[in-house]
């Protein structure tokens, strides 16, 4: 029986590869590109969508921006536009997913014990709002997923654009994921579902056999070893979901997106960069016309998505195949080993698919419901200025042909998933504030909510109820959650901290508030003389003092001014005169505003100019050293899909405690005195998550979250 089907799949991939040769058409069947811009965008939802035939397509970015296109309308089968067709004046409303019914069983839905992304690069990082959410938010309490995707290292002041790691920092697992997993005082094991292992990143499949093919033992000779030991994702029961993309649009993304070729060695992604800077370029003795074409058809470009379905990276750095060689098992494991698959082209059928079947959850009662999908997940979190040169027309009949059949074959599986089941729509809030819609949300609409007055109810964001961190009531009846208050959003050292008082982000030295010299309601428990807390209190911002007011009272005092007598010194560090810093015209507004959950860190004007730490400035916290003070401390690897035994644990976070001043030690104290049985260590905000009832994962598939600067300690021995 497998000989009679792997005959059937040899077929499909023959006759695939002929078809998608021979006709340009064929993978953008009722679909319309604009090849003026480098991506697609990785989220459908910009605009709403009538149905999956009715589609016209801006490459805007990463992912997919919809356009109306009414049901009377054809869109044609050009392969350039110059213009989207998305009309200027249409109405706001809701992306909804009309399936989620909870009075109905849907058979194909499950809970999956662990989700694992397959994220082949292009295709849509817009799927981690999806997947984060699945993970942090329920029907009451719920992410703010509109966030900026910068993120500003406090350590090397390294800037950089990555919505995964923004929306992990801002909303961490420990304090918003587990409590949804792991049940408190309960003993949870290594079968306990988990939400999303394995990271964001651009990690293939562990295929199951390597030893089979000798050839791909010589791809992978880092990586069998640890294969061995652990095993395919597809043998550990964890559910794989990946999105797929038209292959030629996959490659003018990446080519637009720094020639992105994850696979290749530093020399070789050097050389690529080379021939695909200049103009004619030039791959050995062949001369192409423009740098895109170059980039398409450098070896081991193409082939990425069949690659990476069978254990291999996006682009192949050692033999540079064209992918071919992977068709007949990557289009296999598609048909028969995913749980999911998704179709960058139509994003917002895709999402509402997942949730039809992935992210219903039980409640305490056992009964079966469904999260609402949120509206950011339907958002693109990657937007792009660039202004682009070449598009699909520039490839002159380049065909990668290798993902062209798996991404054939993609769209036959994600036919089959839909079936009968079309679930997404687009609803004005017009329409749904029309009586007979709303008398129907208790089956078409059942999460959507009714205000007092019985009128449709629009939930508040964090941004609506300028709010920047903590937990709100959205107006509706649920929680809005704002998240975390990350470091490094301005200009001031690791030796500050940041705090959320109210819902706002506070930037504070914590050694001047500790003697009630930083927030007016400590001033009058201060010890330190009246003089000093007037002069301090002349000068607050509001209900604290700010940054730029703190440095220039130490320029003052230890520059000999006339505060000298008043203002003790030894709260300073006298250094170099800050003069950018304090002649800006940055303002503790300019401080507040960096915190805003929409802010660019990079961008912001309280980042604009750097307090450096030889520069003078109030004696805050030590820096916190890189290393840890003993062996016995251990650091996270930083979204591994392989760790080892020792460090991969889990528990149930009972505590998060910001420490100040404090650093590992006290971070043991504080555990070891609430009887924790695991302590981590977030370095780069100062803070400690303490769990208990703590349960070894034995196999490698380690949960998602943003490890960087995280350090571990096992309490237990």
């Amino acid at each position: 029986m497998r000989t009679f089907y792997a005959l059937i799949i040899v077929a499909f991939s023959i006759a695939t590869i002929a078809l998608y040769v021979r006709n340009p058409a064929l993978s953008s069947s009722n679909i319309k590109y604009d090849h003026t811009d480098d991506r697609l965008s990785e989220s459908m939802s910009r605009r709403p969508k009538k149905s999956i035939n009715d589609v016209d397509v801006d490459n805007d970015d990463d992912g997919v921006a919809l356009s109306i296109a009414t049901k009377k309308s054809k869109p044609s089968l050009a392969t350039d536009v110059s213009e989207a067709s998305q009309p200027q004046d249409t109405p706001k409303g809701l992306h909804l997913c009309t399936c989620l019914d909870p009075h109905k069983n849907d058979p194909d839905a499950e809970i999956p014990k662990r989700l694992r992304w397959l994220h082949f690069p292009k295709t849509g990082t817009s799927f981690i709002s999806t997947l984060w959410s699945y993970a942090c938010s329920t029907r009451e309490r719920y992410i703010d997923l509109e966030i900026s995707s910068f993120q500003c290292d406090i350590f090397n002041r390294n800037a950089y654009s990555m919505y995964d790691f923004a929306l992990m920092k801002r909303y961490p697992w420990e304090m918003y994921g587990s409590p949804n997993f792991i049940r408190p005082n309960t003993q949870a094991t290594k079968d306990t579902p988990l939400g999303l292992v394995a990271g964001t990143q651009h990690m293939a499949m562990t295929p199951p056999s390597p030893d089979a093919n000798p050839e791909r033992r010589k791809k992978m000779p880092g990586l069998l070893n640890k294969m061995k030991v652990w095993g395919s994702e597809l043998e550990h029961n964890i559910t794989v979901a990946a999105f797929f993309r038209q292959p030629e649009e996959r490659i003018v993304s990446a080519y637009y997106d720094g020639r992105h070729a994850s696979g290749f060695t530093t020399d070789l992604y050097a050389a690529v960069k080379q021939a695909t800077n200049g103009m004619p370029c030039k791959i050995g003795d062949k001369t192409y016309k423009n740098p895109l074409e170059c980039f398409a058809r450098y070896p081991g470009i193409s082939g990425c998505m069949s690659r990476m379905l069978t254990g291999e990276m996006c682009a192949d750095g050692l033999f540079q195949d064209s992918g071919l060689e992977n068709v007949q098992e990557a289009v296999d494991i598609i048909m028969n080993r995913l749980k999911f698959v998704g179709i960058t082209e139509d994003w917002n059928e895709s999402v509402c698919q997942f949730h039809r079947l992935f992210a219903g959850k039980v409640d305490e009662d056992g009964n079966r419901y469904w999260s609402p999908p949120l509206q950011g997940e339907f958002a693109n979190v990657h937007t792009s200025s660039k202004v682009k040169k070449y598009g699909i027309k520039d490839l002159h009949g380049f065909k990668d042909v290798a993902d062209g059949v798996v991404y054939e074959a993609a769209k036959l599986k994600f036919q089959q998933i839909v079936g009968d089941n079309k679930c997404y729509e687009y609803v004005s809030w017009e329409e749904l504030e029309e009586d007979e819609v709303t008398n129907t949300l208790d089956q078409r609409f059942s999460y959507l909510r009714l205000d007092e007055n019985g009128s449709l109810c629009q939930p508040k964001t964090c941004t609506d109820l300028q709010k920047q961190c903590g937990e709100w009531d959205d107006g509706c009846g649920a929680t809005v959650i704002c998240g975390l208050c990350n470091a490094g959003r301005n200009g001031l050292p690791q030796t500050w901290r940041v705090q959320c008082i109210e819902g706002q982000c506070i930037d504070y030295c914590p050694t001047w508030d500790q003697k009630g010299l930083w927030f007016k309601a400590n001033m009058e428990e201060s010890k330190e003389s009246n003089s000093l807390r007037q002069v301090i209190s002349s000068m607050q911002d509001e209900t604290h003092l700010s940054p730029i007011l703190a440095v220039k009272l130490c320029h003052a005092a230890c520059s000999g001014s006339e505060l000298k007598n008043v203002f003790d010194k030894s709260l300073c560090k006298c250094g170099e005169m800050p003069k950018k810093f304090i002649t800006s015209n940055i303002t503790a507004a300019d401080f507040r505003q960096a915190h805003d959950l929409k802010s660019n860190c990079q961008t912001a004007r309280a980042n604009l100019v750097t307090l450096t730490v030889n520069q003078t400035q109030p004696i805050c916290c030590p820096e916190i050293p890189e290393t840890a003070p003993s062996k016995s401390w251990k650091k996270l690897s930083v979204m591994s899909r392989v760790a080892t035994t020792d460090d991969n644990i889990e528990g149930e976070y009972f505590a998060h405690i910001p420490m100040e001043c404090g650093s590992y030690n006290e971070c043991e104290a504080v555990g070891r005195k609430q009887k924790a049985e695991l302590v981590v260590f977030d370095r780069y905000n100062s803070l400690c998550h303490l769990a208990r009832n703590v349960f070894r994962l034995e196999d490698s598939y380690t949960v998602t979250k943003d490890n960087t600067h995280r350090f571990y300690l096992d309490l237990r021995s």
